[in-house]
């Protein structure tokens, strides 16, 4: 099964570099920039983004910013640090703590909460054993929502706090909690972006543009996507034709908005993204679910579930809704 899938999804590395670079180049000429401006998270898009950048324009025309707060890994941070170092890009380091905790996000889960790791992480795999491999209460992308029953919350406590997480099933303060973060990622970088008369670009792959898995005005918010037309398995692929460094390349991907090293993107889709990104090559092809299921050897609930995530993701695409005049 899995040789079918690597073999489905490899391509030529070089000339799909080459295309990602000539393509930077042409937009930041056509759009009249002084380079590209990447938001480095220390992860596995954002460094491949930033690397083309540099092969495509030179170091001195890709900026780096990076956006730490309160719930970020300190891992994610150094690397991301020391990934621009390496590539010998000018950056910034920009803490959006004092304006997320100014907003009130942080009352949602107060500091108390999230520095008792240990209690937190029992509750987020309490919440993860009944939502991810049930497919009962959280409202993530890749679950069919037909499957959901019931209503489901838990409350973390300890010595000095107490909140609960109600109404998991619709996910209100998980999305309160989470939105503005990532929006806020993107305000920075479009007003740095306008200070420096730079090029945003983004780092969304194709496998979180079909299933629609990002925010459009938070990481999906740029002015070009290099990676757009590649499923996240091509990209980590690409990363390694590009030499990326290891510690890049070995890292999980994660949306680094709490606990990055425990949350990461295959928990919340709830499978790998080599077998994400194989049954969405298949559909792509036209291929039947009988089909998808007799060459990759999955479960005909799994293709379903992919299967409906992409209708309900066309559906949000299309937004913001207008009425017919």
């Amino acid at each position: 099964m899995k040789s079918s899938m690597v073999e489905m999804l490899e391509l030529d590395y070089e000339v799909v570099s080459e295309k990602i670079e000539e393509f930077i180049r042409n937009y930041v000429r056509i759009l009249k920039k002084e380079g590209v401006i990447v938001g480095l998270s220390g992860g596995l898009d954002s460094s491949t983004v930033a690397t083309l950048s540099v092969r495509a324009l030179g170091p001195d025309r890709v900026f780096g910013l990076i956006m730490p707060e309160r719930d970020s890994e300190p891992q994610n941070i150094r690397d991301a640090k020391r990934l621009a170092s390496s590539l010998k890009i000018e950056y910034d380091v920009i803490d959006l703590t004092p304006i997320l905790r100014k907003m009130g996000i942080y009352d949602i889960l107060p500091d108390s909460i999230v520095k008792n790791k240990k209690l937190f992480i029992e509750k987020l795999r309490e919440a993860y054993r009944v939502s991810v491999f049930e497919h009962k209460a959280v409202d993530l992308p890749i679950v069919d929502p037909n499957s959901f029953t019931g209503d489901y919350s838990f409350t973390l406590r300890d010595k000095t706090s107490e909140i609960e997480m109600i109404d998991i099933k619709s996910g209100r303060r998980g999305y309160c909690f989470t939105f503005p973060k990532v929006r806020l990622r993107s305000i920075m970088l479009y007003y740095h972006a306008c200070l420096r008369k730079l090029l945003v670009a983004g780092t969304i792959t194709k496998s979180e543009y079909v299933t629609s898995t990002y925010d459009e005005h938070g990481d999906g918010a740029c002015e070009i996507a290099p990676l757009k037309n590649l499923y996240k398995t091509q990209v980590r692929q690409l990363a390694h034709h590009l030499k990326l460094p290891k510690y890049i390349l070995n890292k999980p991907s994660t949306p680094d908005l709490i606990l990055g090293s425990l949350i990461t993107d295959e928990a919340l889709i709830g499978m790998d993204y080599l077998k994400l990104d194989s049954i969405l090559c298949c559909l792509e092809r036209g291929m039947q679910t009988h089909e998808i299921v007799e060459k990759l050897e999955v479960e005909e609930s799994v293709v379903r579930r992919v299967q409906n995530t992409l209708t309900m993701a066309n559906y949000r695409r299309q937004m913001p809704f207008a009425p017919s005049i």
